[in-house]
């Protein structure tokens, strides 16, 4: 089999790695695992704010040792920690063991999340096809979204009937998963030849390429906030809808339905960038957040269309802010910087997570919501003049 066949072979690979990552049963109930574990909204925010703590720490260390020993070592390495934190989550009975877990899952994220999206990246652009990226790049979110409306689906029936059962048949989706990245073949990458550390070589020169292209900084820290926002609004209002007296199989199907949305307008996403451009792009997916956090707070008869609404932003943000991204920096950092992607994510869930999470059990939900909406409105108005400014210069 020749390079260029088994390049190809990567964006086959990569649809079944990707379903298998998302296939996730557990990532609609930790939540209310942990509530039943025992644990407060407060503990479990601070759980979650120690899986971004080891995000931010780790995220560009990571990313370069995908851009140094490989975009396939990273995610075999990533997968192998993950079946790790799977299991101990079965085990753990403690906040500490929760906490190490988490520790675990977030460096075993960190080592997936630049590599795996690097390694479509080059692979076409190896190939000559770079071009494609946006569209195969939402085929592939609508994969994994379609993953994630099975695995909570799933996971909610499973709760219902025994927690246990969905943390075992995640580890051993898990395992699958790991299997498949050992089919990837990896790309060239051109990697520099330095007498510095190859590490810190690639994260100083990482950050000099941010530094000579702002509207890459302003485009993931965009992208970085509002997946912050959504996640936020996914996991809490497992609990929201708890409140209201929704079943944990009512609860997935919610989350199911979410995802199903968000896949199809990742799928599709190309079609609404090419109408809107990306300052229209910035404008829609911004206002439809805000919104759906101001419907959240004062209409909760119509909870569930809110919380829709932010998978329609989940699902043009993923696709067209990776394309945007990954057309303006270089191949032998790509992993890098798209790591410094995630530890910006990292960041902003780090702040906002566990002060939801200390609101929402204060003031309850529906003012937290309400709250939220009016701290994101400037900051997200702040991001958008920023790249408006830069973007032609770039």
């Amino acid at each position: 089999m020749n390079t260029n066949t088994k390049l190809k072979r990567n964006i086959s690979i990569s649809y079944i790695y990707s379903f298998l990552l998302q296939l996730n049963i557990t990532s609609a109930i930790w939540v209310l695992y942990l509530a039943y574990r025992g644990m407060s909204l407060v503990e479990i925010g601070l759980v979650e704010s120690i899986y971004h703590i080891t995000s931010l720490l780790f995220e560009l260390p990571t990313g370069a040792i995908a851009d140094v020993y490989g975009k396939k070592f990273s995610v075999i390495a990533g997968r192998i920690l993950s079946v790790i934190a799977c299991i101990l989550m079965i085990f753990a009975n403690s906040f500490w063991g929760f906490a190490f877990a988490f520790i675990l899952s977030a460096a075993a994220m960190n080592l997936d999340s630049g590599a795996a999206e690097a390694l479509i990246y080059d692979s076409l652009k190896e190939l000559g096809k770079e071009e494609s990226y946006k569209k195969i790049w939402g085929n592939l979110a609508f994969f994994m979204s379609i993953a994630q409306g099975i695995a909570v689906l799933i996971g909610g029936i499973l709760a219902d009937i025994r927690f246990l059962y969905a943390y075992v048949f995640g580890a051993v989706i898990q395992g699958i998963t790991l299997i498949v990245a050992f089919s990837f073949t990896e790309p060239t990458s051109n990697k520099e030849k330095t007498k510095v550390n190859p590490l810190v070589h690639q994260l100083i020169t990482s950050i000099k390429v941010l530094k000579s292209r702002k509207v890459v900084l302003y485009l993931i820290l965009f992208s970085s906030l509002v997946a912050s926002l959504k996640t936020t609004v996914f996991f809490y209002s497992q609990v929201f809808f708890q409140n209201m007296t929704y079943s944990k199989t009512k609860i997935a199907i919610i989350c199911a339905l979410s995802s199903l949305i968000e896949a199809i307008f990742s799928k599709y996403a190309y079609k609404f960038e090419e109408r809107l451009k990306l300052k229209g792009t910035l404008i829609t997916v911004a206002s439809i957040n805000v919104l759906a956090l101001m419907g959240l707070a004062l209409m909760s008869n119509l909870a569930i269309v809110f919380f829709l609404l932010t998978a329609i932003t989940g699902g043009l943000s993923y696709t067209i802010f990776s394309d945007y991204i990954n057309s303006r920096i270089p191949s032998k950092y790509r992993a890098t910087i798209l790591s410094f992607d995630s530890l910006c994510f990292s960041f902003f869930m780090i702040c906002i997570f566990p002060l939801f999470g200390l609101l929402a059990g204060s003031i309850g939900f529906s003012l937290t919501f309400g709250i939220m909406a009016l701290l994101y409105i400037p900051v997200l108005i702040l991001l958008m003049l920023k790249l408006r400014k830069h973007n032609g210069n770039n």
